[in-house]
């Protein structure tokens, strides 16, 4: 009989398939999460991308560029993101609780590639079963559900595209130099390259990095193959750079330097910097309001221990990468930490310069914080567990299972915020109604996301014309019976809108 390969090796054995099983629960209470509080409608920079694109699929026809249009020089193009907003206004009238779901398949397809890399890396390692503890880890850090906002705003559960690309590329990297097969890293550069902006500058820095890492750790023995995989990462980022500037984006001013945001940094002083940098440490575990709820009046203090743990943790991660001979799980775990630091240094250089070390809370930012955890527990499941001392078992299996523990009542403090996300999304939905009624009214409140209210009248009339007309988002019956919310969709109220009589009694 003929053996199995060493793939179904690794993935039709007890072990992986325990580690799918403990993982699930994390995947499903995301995606329940997103069920219950994810928002279907339009909000912020949706809007932008109704006007900007939708426009033109629907009344002239949509070009290469339109794909990567970007707003400023210091946007990001988003192709992938345009493809799903075009496919979910044709098949799902534009329901944005599906594009949070195309957000999740995302990160459920980028850590099923990490669990492939610790399968295939541990499927001779018997009996070690260490690896299960920090694989499980890895998957309830990475949808960890300590702040909502990444799985209820589509927009931002999008963004695990960059972690997918980061695992890919490191993947593929690591088959090319090992294993001598370029095409999957050559594929796989072009399309990161070319789908992903800046977010692809991030990954192919990581990659290149680590690349050169692990060219020390083996003295250069593997110098020729080492230098063709760079080649391939750093060709495929100047040839998108090349065709942005010469054509995607040649209307766009060349981007400014980093070095104003650096020197507003600097101004800021050290104390400040410092605690914004123990808060994102700890922001990759648990946000600031669950610990609050479960320990009043201490939480903030508890905050800061905690960062401080997170950053002996990292301390600890790169002692280990520097003793451990790499296996492609330690090499991708190191991948994703240099990817995690590149996404905190492009934050606080191109954000927390402008608006202060408290913009770097945003819940917003908590996927690409966690990814350093993620990272901690690939290494992890990546090194020999045999050759530890017994201290070093005992606090990194401790730090696991808390890790793990933690979960749950982070969960619940987010869940316990879930009804009052749904109103605030069904008051979005009302207030769309409304503008439908009449585009140039204005509304008696009109909540912050929906920024279509502040828009010039051109660009008001345009876009909500436009959804209305084909019964999109908010004006498709069939996706507000997909939510129970026909509601929303009563005769306007007399208290709704104000009149141009009532704004004017007001001055």
């Amino acid at each position: 009989m003929q053996s199995r390969t060493p793939v179904l090796d690794a993935w039709i054995n007890w072990r992986t398939l325990t580690v799918l099983l403990l993982a699930m629960p994390a995947f499903i209470n995301a995606a329940a999460y997103i069920s219950y509080a994810g928002i279907p409608f339009v909000t912020s920079d949706g809007w932008y991308f109704v006007d900007a694109f939708l426009q033109k699929h629907y009344h002239a026809g949509l070009s290469l560029q339109d794909f990567y249009v970007k707003r400023s020089a210091d946007d990001h193009a988003q192709p992938v993101q345009k493809l799903l907003l075009l496919w979910n206004a044709e098949a799902f009238n534009l329901d944005f609780v599906i594009e949070s779901y195309m957000g999740l398949a995302i990160a459920a397809t980028a850590w099923l590639l990490m669990l492939h890399v610790m399968a295939m890396d541990n499927r001779g390692n018997r009996p070690g079963i260490w690896w299960l503890l920090p694989a499980v880890a890895s998957a309830a850090s990475f949808v960890s559900l300590s702040g909502g906002m990444v799985f209820n705003w589509s927009l931002v559960t999008l963004g695990y595209l960059g972690p997918l690309a980061a695992t890919a590329l490191a993947v593929a990297a690591w088959t090319g130099v090992e294993k001598k097969r370029w095409w999957p890293l050559v594929t796989v550069a072009a399309l990161v390259a070319f789908t992903q902006d800046g977010t692809a500058v991030i990954c192919a820095i990581s990659v290149i990095c680590a690349l050169l890492l692990r060219e020390k750790k083996q003295r250069g023995t593997t110098l020729r193959p080492t230098a063709i995989a760079v080649v391939i990462v750093a060709g495929w980022i100047v040839a998108y750079k090349l065709a942005s500037s010469l054509y995607l984006h040649s209307g766009l001013p060349v981007l400014a330097t980093g070095g104003q945001g650096v020197s507003a940094l600097l101004d800021m002083g050290v104390d400040p910097i410092a605690r914004m940098m123990l808060t994102i440490a700890a922001l990759s575990v648990s946000d600031l309001p669950p610990l609050q709820l479960h320990f009043p009046g201490r939480g903030e203090l508890l905050h800061l221990v905690l960062g401080a743990v997170v950053i002996a943790s990292h301390a600890w991660f790169w002692w280990r990468a520097v003793r451990d001979r790499w296996n492609n799980t330690q090499f991708l775990a190191v991948v994703l930490m240099l990817f995690c630091y590149g996404a905190v240094a492009g934050i606080v250089i191109t954000r927390v310069s402008m608006f202060g070390p408290g913009y770097a809370s945003q819940q917003r930012y908590l996927m690409l914080y966690q990814l350093g955890t993620v990272a901690i527990a690939l290494l992890s499941a990546g090194s020999n567990w045999r050759t530890w001392g017994l201290v070093q078992k005992g606090l990194v299996s401790i730090g696991l299972l808390a890790l793990i523990a933690a979960q749950l009542p982070l969960s619940r403090v987010t869940w316990s915020d879930a009804p009052y996300v749904q109103v605030y999304g069904n008051n979005l939905g009302r207030q769309m109604i409304l503008l439908g009624s009449n585009p140039q009214a204005k509304l008696a409140a009109c909540a912050p996301t929906l920024v279509i209210c502040e828009a010039e009248n051109g660009e008001r009339i345009r876009s909500i014309t436009l959804l209305r007309d084909h019964h999109l988002n908010a004006y498709s019956a069939e996706m507000l019976s997909r939510y129970s919310m026909e509601a929303i969709a009563a005769p306007t109220g007399p208290m709704e809108v104000v009149t141009p009589a009532d704004d004017a009694s007001k001055k």
